[in-house]
């Protein structure tokens, strides 16, 4: 089920921050700045919304930045939203592993595969990929090098 944008942005009344809430395909969805998104994620789950659980992180390139989404859900309410913010290219991450302790592995993954510093993280070493391989997702990273298409 998806939550009604005016009840989320009463929700969201009290806090300092700039948030944009919109109803999309996907649910619910709040843009904020990602300076904000720590404030924003523990307003979900300590306030009247109760997102209890983050169900996924996962980043985007979007062609200009990096775009992180948190899937979030509340199970007393039977609601899921979601909360994006951009980070810039070579930018620098926020963990929220200390609000949802779920997010401890998808924040590395994220961070790694967009080329994005993660700071406030118990653990911010690479999960996936050595040291010098380029950030995998970033659309400017090609898919394949000249030899590997190269008929022999």
């Amino acid at each position: 089920m998806q939550p009604d944008v005016a009840a989320v942005n009463r929700a969201l009344a009290g806090l300092q921050a700039a948030i944009d809430v919109v109803e999309a395909p996907i649910g619910v969805v709040l843009r904020c700045a990602q300076k904000d998104a720590s404030a924003v994620l523990k307003h979900l789950r300590d306030g009247e919304l109760d997102c209890c659980m983050l169900i996924d992180l996962f980043g985007l390139d979007t062609g200009e930045k990096v775009e992180i989404t948190y899937h979030l859900r509340s199970l007393s309410r039977d609601e899921d939203m979601y909360v994006r913010c951009g980070v810039d290219y070579d930018g620098n991450m926020h963990s929220v592993w200390n609000i949802y302790p779920s997010a401890l592995l998808p924040e590395r993954e994220a961070a790694e595969m967009f080329g994005l510093t993660l700071s406030g993280h118990p653990n911010p070493k690479r999960l996936l990929t050595t040291d010098g391989v380029p950030p995998l997702l970033r659309k400017a990273v090609p898919v394949r090098s000249a030899e590997e298409v190269r008929s022999g």
